[in-house]
């Protein structure tokens, strides 16, 4: 199962780029054709451009061979502004329309596999690393951190006794719980165990249970009882100090 679930996000981000470079061919294919078309449609109005071309060059030689007054320095400061804004966009207008018709297909498109690629980058990744996956089952309320999910193990031969603690004192405390069953083998003493980096939380724990269990030590999650609490963070395993609870 770890094998799957460290494989499937791959193989989603294979087949997303699949289809993308599939989408970039197809879109590809149809500008070319477009391009051809409008190619070939406008033969005449491509002649009637050039002669019109050839003419307004003209008409500039002979304008730029009198010298008159520029438009700019009569429309003063804001006309100068004007007309400089005015050729900026322009050419850049032309480098745009330009770099459009080098491109394979239409840059709008290209925009939108872009965001699309991003979008889906952002969800396998959880944000790229910046938003914590489990963000939303450690805060709930009025923004107080959720309390994580203990495992109750009785390490000793009373029966019933993961169960009495579980409902006694694990879920009293505010605690949701998640797996309540036999440790496999048997503690001297109670103790709470942790998974690395939740410490802290075992700690808090620790303090929850002192009024119905006293001082309850914490340490680390060995193999064997982490291979039995399944994804609970914490583990209460249940010793033979504890195993008179609830009798009396």
């Amino acid at each position: 199962m770890h094998v799957i679930e460290s494989i499937g996000p791959l193989l989603g981000i294979v087949a997303f780029v699949g289809l993308a470079v599939l989408a970039f061919l197809l879109f590809q294919q149809a500008r070319d054709i477009r391009r051809v078309r409008e190619w070939a449609g406008r033969a005449p109005e491509r002649a009637q451009e050039a002669a019109e071309a050839v003419q307004a060059a003209a008409e500039a030689s002979r304008e730029q061979q009198q010298p008159q007054p520029a438009a700019e320095e009569k429309a003063g400061p804001r006309g100068r502004l004007a007309a400089a804004w005015a050729r900026v966009g322009q050419t850049a207008g032309s480098r745009l329309r330009a770099v459009d018709r080098r491109l394979p297909l239409d840059g709008r498109y290209l925009l939108a596999i872009a965001a699309a690629a991003l979008v889906v980058a952002a969800v396998v990744t959880s944000g790229f690393g910046l938003v914590d996956e489990n963000a939303g089952t450690k805060r709930h309320g009025r923004g107080s951190p959720a309390k994580p999910a203990v495992a109750v193990l009785n390490g000793t031969s009373v029966t019933g006794l993961a169960d009495s603690v579980e409902k006694q004192v694990v879920r009293a405390a505010g605690y949701e719980t998640g797996i309540v069953s036999n440790a496999g083998s048997s503690f001297t003493n109670t103790v709470i165990m942790y998974l690395p980096g939740d410490r802290s939380e075992a700690k808090a724990l620790a303090a929850a249970v002192k009024p119905k269990l006293g001082q309850t030590p914490t340490q680390e999650m060995t193999a064997d009882v982490k291979s039995r609490v399944g994804s609970a963070p914490l583990a209460l395993a249940l010793g033979v100090d504890d195993s008179q609870f609830g009798s009396g």
